[in-house]
């Protein structure tokens, strides 16, 4: 029998994940009361706690610790439990999570399991024991004093793996070297840390460049491993990779290779700490205090500074090849290297100096400090000279021993080159022709002659696309250059324009400035200016004005005219609209019959059936007018179609889908014909029952269509007659139909009947 009591107790239960713990002494049933007891308050359980919870880090993953929380001599309520987790020696939240928080245990529970996170944290560290403690409980609950805390330790873990150096540099005559890689400490001679009784691995790399300063593999150096795998036993805290240097007579400057400890194939409870990777370098050799020189990069790539942009430069290098031992030095200077006679000093300085290696060092930067001024020069050559009999520390000076630098031209020696602000950049048309006038100007300095590229595209209306030029425009080629003369300030530029050639109305000419170079320059170096100073692309419309006509019909829809009636002829007149005014043209165009009827039309029903429109330069807006001609002959809808067929110039054009009209005469006179009783036919007739007249309906006019006529006897025909309505159908040509009535014989006696029969179409 469970009893729920007021007042109970909070401690720890170890019983749930046994596997955790450690010397669990005693175990209770939290659930219900023991027996003998006649009432739970102020009763009192106790028992022996497990005193610690050993644990491991798990590699490459974080895990869960549970832990039970025992709710004792009652059940009653909810119950909400505090905790915090303290020790270390580091705070706890890096090792664990959480840290701190609360447990609700719900009305009728006597045991509740919580988990502790173990982080994996790839950090190299020895046993760390920390507490959990309850330390507050609401709902009327106490904690028990003596199991209200537990113990968890994290066993030491994540070994540190390492180089004992980062770099080592080697003689060349070193023979076999070993680079030791350490297991279980983070410096040198420092304490261990992390596990070492398991067996621990990792894989390593060497890397050797292709300059002149890595060290060749079986050539300068030879890995003696069979195997690239770094392996400890347990307790095992050092392993030495070998390598033998080769030695040989030829003169080397510092060459290097790379060992690298590679970090994904760590494998068992370890990680890897810098240094990860260790650099051999093999010492210059052959000449002990080694071989001044200049650099020899310049010599294939002449070094040129830019005066408006640097203020100082350190991009000359003096190397000591050979050996490095010892403090050497040698002296320099800087000279002109052209007929100018002004001081070195107004360019650049120091004008010489002294260079200075200390034992080891195996390059140095010159450093320059550049002269900036505003006054537009052209480029000057120096010449920087080693000085042989002043080296020091018993280096020796080879060559190179001298080498050629400039300074570039500055301040725009040679010019801003851009589209004349000042000036209209426009199409031209003339009579006799047409052109693109472009004007160029060049500001700042106007030495040298340049020569100005450029590049003129004719782009029909819509996006100004490079890709959708068109050729055949321009009396040129798409590209073209503009030299401007030394002292030149301004050019310009006519292209002439085809005169066969079609300028459509929105089109556009697309300039693009390409490049502008010095025609000739010395000295030979690349030059700052000349340069472009301003927009690099020009955008020119082709107006109306401009444009040449691309012609055609206003619309393209049907015309309906009707034969004139009140007057012998009737004027249709047809619109034309030019899309550019630029020239005289005149347009061809023709009239034929189209259509199951075309045979019908004949000169007599319009003229002309053919002529031209003349448009004069300027002018946008043309008609046609076609004459329609009174008869009385009856038609049926007649369908022509007028066609614009050529223009006398090549450079105009016609406009695509306006360029037909259709134009229908409706039909005329009586086409059909006119529906009458013939004169025999019309009475009066009479007739006794059951007795039969025939009837008589003519056409007269037209004969051309298929025609239905109704009729109908009135007034009360359909009771008196057989066939008192129907329809009666004239067929192209049929000029003639009979009508048969029929009188009913109704035995009924009547007085005479008086009826009459309509026709109607």
């Amino acid at each position: 029998m469970l009893c729920h009591c007021q007042d109970k107790e909070i401690r720890f239960w170890t019983g749930v994940g046994q596997e955790w713990g450690s010397n669990a002494t005693e175990q209770i049933h939290a659930d219900g009361c023991a027996e003998g007891f006649r009432g739970c308050k102020g009763s009192t359980t106790t028992m022996a706690a497990t005193k610690q919870i050993v644990v491991d880090e798990a590699r490459g993953r974080s895990q869960y610790v549970p832990l039970s929380l025992v709710r004792e001599k009652g059940t009653y309520g909810t119950v909400t439990v505090n905790f915090e987790i303290s020790g270390g020696p580091n705070s706890a939240l890096e090792d664990l999570s959480p840290d701190w928080g609360n447990i609700t245990i719900p009305p009728g529970r006597a045991m509740v399991v919580f988990s502790i996170l173990i982080l994996d944290d790839q950090i190299p560290e020895d046993d760390e024991v920390f507490t959990v403690k309850l330390t507050g409980v609401a709902g009327g609950a106490l904690l028990n004093p003596n199991s209200s805390s537990v113990e968890l330790k994290i066993r030491r873990n994540d070994s540190p793996l390492r180089f004992s150096l980062s770099l080592v540099a080697v003689a060349e005559n070193a023979g076999v070297i070993s680079l030791t890689v350490t297991r279980g400490s983070l410096a040198d001679h420092g304490r261990l840390v992390g596990s070492d009784d398991t067996e621990v691995s990792v894989d390593y790399l060497v890397v050797s460049g292709e300059g002149a300063g890595s060290a060749t593999p079986a050539v300068d150096f030879v890995d003696l491993q069979t195997v690239h795998r770094v392996t400890f036993p347990p307790w095992v805290y050092a392993v030495q990779l070998l390598f033998r240097v080769n030695d040989d007579k030829v003169p080397e400057i510092a060459e290097s290779f790379q060992v690298v400890l590679l970090e994904e194939t760590v494998r068992g409870d370890a990680v890897l700490i810098p240094p990860k990777a260790i650099l051999v370098t093999i010492e210059p050799n052959d000449k002990p205090h080694g071989v001044l020189s200049i650099s020899s990069s310049p010599l294939t790539q002449p070094i040129s500074i830019n005066e408006d942009v640097t203020d100082r430069f350190d991009g000359i290098s003096i190397v000591r090849n050979g050996g490095n031992y010892g403090d050497v030095s040698v002296n320099w200077t800087i000279s002109r290297n052209s007929s100018d006679r002004s001081p070195v000093s107004d360019d650049l300085s120091p004008v010489w100096g002294t260079l200075r290696f200390r034992a080891g060092q195996m390059s140095t930067a010159l450093l320059l400090n550049i002269t900036a001024d505003k006054l537009p020069e052209e480029a000057e050559a120096f010449v920087l000279r080693l000085l042989p009999d002043t080296v020091q520390g018993g280096a020796e000076v080879d060559e190179p021993m001298e080498m050629v630098f400039y300074i570039q031209d500055s301040d725009d020696v040679y010019g801003l080159f851009l589209f004349h602000p000042e000036k209209t950049q426009t199409i031209q048309s003339r009579p006799d022709s047409r052109f693109l006038s472009l004007s160029f100007l060049r500001e700042g300095g106007t030495l040298g002659e340049v020569a100005l590229s450029l590049t003129a595209l004719y782009l029909p209306a819509g996006p100004v696309d490079p890709g959708l030029a068109r050729d055949r425009v321009l009396n040129a080629s798409r590209s073209t250059t503009v030299l401007f003369s030394q002292g030149q300030d301004q050019a310009r530029l006519t292209l002439p324009i085809r005169n066969d050639a079609f300028l459509q109305n929105g089109a556009h000419f697309l300039i693009q400035l390409d490049s502008v170079n010095l025609v000739s320059i010395s000295p030979p170096i690349p030059s700052v200016s000349p340069r472009f100073g301003g927009a690099v692309n020009l955008t020119l419309i082709v107006t109306p004005d401009i444009a040449n006509g691309e012609i055609g019909f206003t619309s393209n829809t049907t015309v309906v005219v009707y034969e004139p009636e009140d007057t012998n002829t009737s004027t249709v007149t047809l619109s034309l609209r030019r899309d550019g005014t630029d020239g005289q043209a005149v347009v061809f165009w023709s009239l034929r019959p189209i259509g199951d009827n075309q045979t019908d039309v004949t000169p007599d029903d319009l003229k002309p059936l053919s002529g031209s429109v003349v448009f004069l330069t300027g002018q946008s807006d043309a008609v046609i007018n076609v004459t329609v001609m009174a008869d009385n002959i009856p038609e049926v809808n007649e369908t022509l179609l007028l066609t614009l067929d050529r223009i006398n110039v090549e450079n105009q054009i016609l406009k695509p889908g306006f360029t037909r009209r259709e134009i229908v005469i409706v039909e005329n006179d009586d086409p059909g014909g006119v529906f009458e009783f013939s004169s025999f036919s019309r009475g009066p007739w009479y007739i006794n029952e059951g007795e039969a007249v025939e009837l008589r309906v003519i056409r007269t006019k037209g004969q051309l269509l298929k025609q239905l006529v109704q009729y109908a006897l009135i007034p009360s025909g359909y009771t008196e007659f057989y066939g008192a309505n129907g329809i009666l159908e004239f067929k192209p040509g049929e000029r003639e139909v009979l009508v048969a009535l029929v009188a009913r014989p109704d035995g009924v006696p009547e007085v005479q009947l008086h009826c009459c029969l309509c026709p109607g179409s």
